[in-house]
């Protein structure tokens, strides 16, 4: 997908995305500008999620 696609499918703006390719969070190809993988979305949004899951599961034990 293309990072016009990734934003969109994230509800994220540019920055953020070039943050997140660059920071390695989410896997991409370069060639002529970056593509990503749908899977890399995927991917990103499942570790986010059980990464908010796990925080969430520490302060209501408290």
């Amino acid at each position: 997908m293309s990072t016009e696609d990734a934003m969109e499918a994230l509800n994220i703006g540019r920055s953020k995305l070039y943050e997140l390719l660059r920071s390695g969070q989410i896997k991409s190809l370069k060639l002529k500008g970056y593509r990503i993988p749908k899977t890399a979305v995927k991917d990103f949004v499942l570790t986010q999620a059980r990464i908010n899951m796990e925080r969430y599961k520490e302060l209501s034990d408290n």
